[in-house]
């Protein structure tokens, strides 16, 4: 991969965008596709290339089309957990070691300190 790419691709990872590397397996030609646009990369794709890279950005699923292989990158799953209670604390932390991103929302300050859910 070339860095050019790499770090398009970085930044739309910390944008959480929805994001495809599309590579051609035959020369092993790139190009990123984020949010449905090309935006990266030396590879030409056309449009059915582009509906299968939405496709399987719906589907949280790699594919592959032809000799293009479509590599998902997903943005990470978030979960809202609605009050901070003492179930809330170990979910918490649970959930995050699991990759989603949490939020814990419950009106009552004093349940929803720093010192019960540090992170």
């Amino acid at each position: 991969m070339k860095t050019d790419l790499l770090e398009a691709l970085q930044d739309a990872r910390a944008a959480k965008a929805p994001t495809v590397l599309a590579t051609r397996l035959s020369d092993g030609a790139q190009t990123l596709i984020v949010d449905g646009e090309r935006k990266a990369g030396a590879l030409e794709i056309d449009a059915v290339a582009l509906d299968a890279a939405a496709k399987a950005l719906r589907r949280d699923a790699s594919r592959t089309i032809g000799d293009i292989f479509l590599q998902v990158f997903t943005p990470p799953l978030r979960m809202i957990i609605v009050g901070a209670v003492h179930i809330a604390q170990a979910l918490a932390p649970m959930a995050g070691l699991a990759g989603y991103g949490v939020t814990v929302i419950d009106p009552r300050s004093a349940w929803t300190s720093k010192t019960r859910f540090p992170d």
